[in-house]
């Protein structure tokens, strides 16, 4: 079986993503995709109109002491993603309004180089069922280099061919998993925050090359595994929860 460090290819690890990583070697990782904690910080249930309850995002690994103790949380887990991507690797990180400007601020921080925001659209987004602000229908996702000089991956012309000879544009409209999309364990979603196959399809497709080795620090439901794997790519993902490995 081949390795990167003591970390064996195409397989889901479990354990904490710092202690994992530092078992990787420097340079090594072709493409880092994360979808960190979103640190919500829901005080409460959320109720629809009818006092029925929303399946909301209300995990205990999405629950942070405080913002500082979640910034500490972030510049940790990037800095050892920052030191085992090659000098011609990616990282692209998701994150709503409730992080990914905190993110932001730590990847510039420590060095990273920004290529895109690119804003997932949500066609088919939970209501907001309070009617308090507006519909949240997207996510922003952050793709940066080790540095400027970096001589990065870029499929452009693939991605311009995906989109009727095209330029890709950096709205990306996607529905989010619904129906048979929808990894499931008896009726009930599997995970929180699973993300749809398309949008790691054009990630991983536009910011890598077949055979490269693609690393998920925060595994899930293994979108970025099972994309990487149909793309021809070799995969490590990492996972704290048993349950999700």
């Amino acid at each position: 079986m081949s390795k990167i460090g003591s970390l064996a290819l195409n397989t889901i690890h479990q354990g904490d993503c710092v202690d994992l990583l530092k078992k990787i070697p420097d340079n090594s990782v072709d493409l880092i995709f994360a979808d960190p904690p979103y640190n919500l910080q829901l005080n409460s249930d959320l109720m629809r109109p009818n006092q029925s309850k929303v399946d909301a995002v209300n995990d205990e690994w999405d629950k942070f002491e405080s913002l500082s103790v979640y910034d500490v949380f972030t510049e940790n887990w990037l800095s050892e993603c920052k030191r085992i991507l090659k000098d011609t690797g990616s990282i692209w990180v998701i994150g709503t309004y409730h992080n990914i400007f905190r993110v932001g601020a730590k990847l510039q921080d420590l060095g990273f180089w920004m290529l895109n925001d690119v804003v997932w659209i949500k066609p088919n987004p939970m209501p907001n069922f309070k009617g308090t602000r507006f519909n949240n229908a997207h996510e922003t996702m952050l793709w940066a280099t080790k540095s400027g000089e970096s001589k990065f991956t870029f499929h452009y012309k693939t991605m311009k061919t995906m989109n009727d000879d095209l330029q890709m544009r950096s709205d990306w409209f996607i529905p989010i998993c619904k129906g048979e999309a929808r990894i499931k364990v008896n009726g009930q979603k599997a995970h929180s925050t699973q993300k749809p196959e398309e949008l790691l399809y054009r990630v991983i497709l536009s910011t890598s090359n077949v055979g490269d080795v693609v690393l998920d620090p925060f595994s899930g439901s293994g979108t970025t595994a099972a994309v990487a794997k149909k793309l021809g790519r070799n995969y490590i993902g990492i996972e704290r929860d048993k349950k999700y490995v």
